[in-house]
């Protein structure tokens, strides 16, 4: 879904999460398009896996067996591989301090409100799991507790798929925090 502003009511009903990671970026001219390729849904192969499990399949059950940990280890080399070619495209680093699916709070010295950049996020490595959007720096943040330099990014154009997967992050993040909160 690629769209201009999110309105006020859609930019607070996304849930909000700390993190602290390493994103990367590049300027991008408005009306530019995301380069950053469409991941694969490891939804659908895990959804391939449950067909061949179903009953009345001919498949041997070690073969699937087989079949999902080779795809699992493809996973892994190609989230290895995708890293790689990433830097290239986007050269620029930063850190990501908190996520939601409208938008992210980040921390860098080279920024300035109103640039639009592409961000990409790796969410997870195993599965692999990167999300990207187009965004707008909206406003400076507080500064971090060694004034660093923080800043809002409202995303302003967004793959569906990529908003579901910052969804999922977030609803992760939120219960592992509290599940660890309970624990104390």
């Amino acid at each position: 879904m690629s769209n201009q502003f999110l309105s006020e009511a859609d930019k607070r009903s996304y849930s909000r999460v700390p993190v602290y990671f390493q994103g990367l970026y590049r300027h991008v001219s408005e009306g530019e398009p995301q380069i950053c390729p469409r991941q694969n849904n490891v939804e659908d192969s895990k959804n391939l896996i449950a067909e061949l499990n179903a009953g009345g399949t001919k498949v041997p059950s070690a073969l699937i067996r087989y079949l999902s940990v080779m795809n699992g280890k493809l996973d892994s080399i190609l989230s290895i591989l995708q890293k790689e070619s990433f830097q290239e495209f986007f050269p620029n680093k930063l850190m990501v301090i908190e996520v939601s699916a409208s938008g992210v709070l980040v921390q860098s010295d080279v920024l300035q409100v109103g640039e639009q950049i592409e961000l990409v996020m790796y969410l997870g490595e195993f599965p692999p799991r990167i999300a990207s959007a187009i965004g707008r720096i909206i406003r400076p943040g507080r500064p971090d507790m060694q004034d660093k330099p923080i800043f809002a990014v409202q995303f302003t154009s967004i793959r569906e798929s990529d908003r579901e997967e910052l969804v999922r992050f977030v609803f992760k993040e939120d219960r592992e925090r509290i599940r660890s909160e309970r624990l104390k």
